[in-house]
Formats: C-alpha cells, structure tokens, sequence
C-alpha cells in the first residue's frame, strides 16, 4: 500500500500501462479503424467533451479533438457500454498522463520532451489503449467487477458500489453515518460524481493521480475503502456540517486545489489509511458475483445520459436483497417489507443520478 501510495508523478503513465498490460492487449492498426465510422453516441460525446477540464488550460482544443477520437474509437469497439457521461473525465485524465501529467501548461514541446519523444498520435493511441484495459475485464479490476459496469445500461455494477460503501460507512464511520441519517443525506448525492468519474471531476488532481495509482495497482473495489478513508479524513469538517453543507462542500472540493496544500500528500495519507479498512466476506460476495446479462431490448442502445439509463427496476439488485439485508444508508426499519426497502433505496440513487447531471449541466 504505502509503495503505490509513492510512486513518483513521472511515472505514472509507466507505472499503469505495465499493470494494464497494454502491450499485450494493443492490436496495431484497430485504433486507426475504428475512427473510420461515427456511432450513435458522438453527439453525446462532442457535447461532453468541452466539458471536460474547462478550469485546465493544459486541456486545449487539440486535447479536446484527441479525446472525442478516443472516446468515439471506444464506443465503436465496445457497442455493448458505448458512451455515458463519466467516461470522458477518465480518458481525459489517462491522456493527460500519457503527455506526461503536466496539468498546468499547455506547451506542446514540453509534452513531448516528458512524454518520451512520442509523436501525438503515439500518445493519443497509448490513451486510448489505457482506456480500453482500465475498463474492460482483462486483470485486477475484473476480482469486483470491471469499471464498464458501472457506465453499462441500468448501472448494474455502480449500484452494488453504492450499496457496499453504505455498508462500509455504517461499520467504518458510524458516527458520521448518524450524522447524515439525521441530515437525510444520502451518499448517493456525492458518490455518483466519485465513482463515475473515479474521483477526477470531484477532487483535485495530484490528489486524484495518487488515489488512481491504488485503484489500478490493486483493482476496482480500492476505490471503496479509499473513499471511506477520504471521509474519515473529512469526518471532523463534515460532522459540523447540516445538509445544504455538505452538498455545497462536496461540490467544491475539487476547486480547493487553487488554495495553498498539499493534496498529493493527503491522497498518500487517504491511501495508506484505505489500507485499514476491509471489506466483509458478505459484500465481497455480492461484488464478485457476475452482472446480470444485457436482454435483446436493451441491447438497442441509444444515447443517453446517466439517468436515462438508470431502470426502474433491477433485478440484480433483487437478487442481492434476497441473500443480504439491503437498506438504505439511514434506514430505520420502516419500511414495510424488504421490496418496500429496496425500492426505497433505487430511489434514492435515482434521485442521485439526477443531482449528478444538473450538476454536471451547470459545469457547461
């Protein structure tokens, strides 16, 4: 733990391609190919794609065009996941570390000198090929899913997420755990913009490169105990807190990064605390099991935004109610039956999804 926790900023993009395995899952010539079409999700892409890192000047019109043909190349590759709002936040990043991880200037002869004399093209397929192995089931990510589930139709895998780290905050931090039961505040408020952008669009970034070297090092479900420990280092602050607060503080933690701290430090110390936090043989088992398959109806996409994609009902959820008490964060056993609960609780995510992208559209 504490060796992912120090790896060095330059080595990033070393670091996550080794562990990705990228030479091994690169087919010359594919990514050239599938630029070849455009799908039904590239209107949907061109509008998030000005979106991403509007605050970054290092993030120019020529990144905005590199990403677009990475995000549009995946889409074609992996029809089945498509596009969703989130994927661009993360692809983003992977292309910012691929010129070398300098956030704050735009200097092309600067990428190239850190990015090891690759041409543009080289590190624009590099990203997309990142992208490919971070989301799709080929190593460490697959033990707790594989990060396409949480964009696929219906959030299959982000749904277990969300209920996991419930469970985790009740055992772990029980005392903010009350104190959001009394705010009526659900962790879906803040955890859509988390996990769907593994903490890019929501935290600062040399804090977010620290956190994302765990998540890759040691698979998906860091991501859980990592967001535990980012609570708990925020526990203090958000215990004095009522709920508009919270909101407000959780939307503004990425712009702090303008403020005089030393973020990569406190994404070391949330991995290293991450470290002490374990998940419970029954969440494990509900993570590991394999995602419900995709029905020949829903397997005719459209694009969507991540609400559009959120079903009225799951069944996979379901199935998890019958084998484990599924509650909402603040539950209090009022609910009639455990349908009543677990209806209760795809509400609540659905109401989630929706602060996420108002928020997202007031980003524009």
């Amino acid at each position: 733990m504490q060796l992912k926790a120090q790896l060095s900023r330059v080595l990033h993009r070393q670091v996550w391609q080794a562990v990705l395995n990228i030479d091994g899952h690169a087919k010359p010539g594919l990514y050239q190919e599938l630029q070849n079409s455009d799908n039904e999700w590239i209107h949907l892409i061109e509008i998030d794609v000005p979106r991403t890192f509007p605050e970054n000047p290092a993030f120019d019109e020529a990144q905005q065009r590199c990403l677009l043909r990475v995000l549009k190349a995946y889409a074609n590759l992996c029809a089945d996941v498509g596009y969703c709002q989130g994927m661009n936040f993360v692809a983003g990043l992977l292309l910012l570390v691929a010129q070398g991880g300098d956030f704050s200037q735009p200097s092309p002869e600067a990428r190239n000198c850190i990015a090891m004399k690759m041409s543009e093209a080289e590190v624009e397929e590099s990203t997309f090929w990142m992208f490919f192995c971070l989301m799709e089931p080929l190593g460490l990510m697959e033990t707790f899913g594989q990060l396409n589930g949480f964009y696929r139709r219906g959030f299959p895998l982000l749904k277990r997420y969300l209920w996991a780290f419930d469970e985790l905050v009740a055992a772990s931090l029980p005392e903010l755990h009350e104190h959001f039961c009394q705010e009526n505040l659900q962790h879906s408020v803040y955890l859509h913009q988390w996990f769907l952008t593994l903490f890019v669009s929501s935290l600062p970034l040399p804090m977010v490169l620290v956190l994302w070297d765990a998540i890759i090092c040691g698979g998906l479900a860091e991501i859980l105990s990592i967001s535990i420990a980012v609570l708990q280092l925020l526990q203090q602050t958000l215990l004095g807190m009522r709920f508009e607060e919270v909101v407000s503080f959780f939307q503004t933690l990425k712009t702090r990064e303008q403020e005089d701290c030393d973020f990569e430090s406190i994404g070391r110390i949330a991995v290293i605390s991450s470290g002490s936090f374990s998940i419970p043989k029954h969440v494990a088992d509900v993570l590991r099991r394999p995602l419900p398959l995709t029905s020949d109806h829903l397997m005719e996409r459209s694009p969507q935004s991540p609400t559009k994609r959120m079903l009225d009902s799951d069944e996979d959820m379901t199935t998890t109610a019958n084998t484990t008490t599924v509650n909402s964060p603040c539950s209090t056993g009022a609910a009639s039956s455990e349908g009543g609960m677990l209806r209760d609780y795809l509400r609540q995510i659905n109401q989630g999804l929706s602060w996420w992208v108002d928020a997202r559209s007031s980003w524009a």
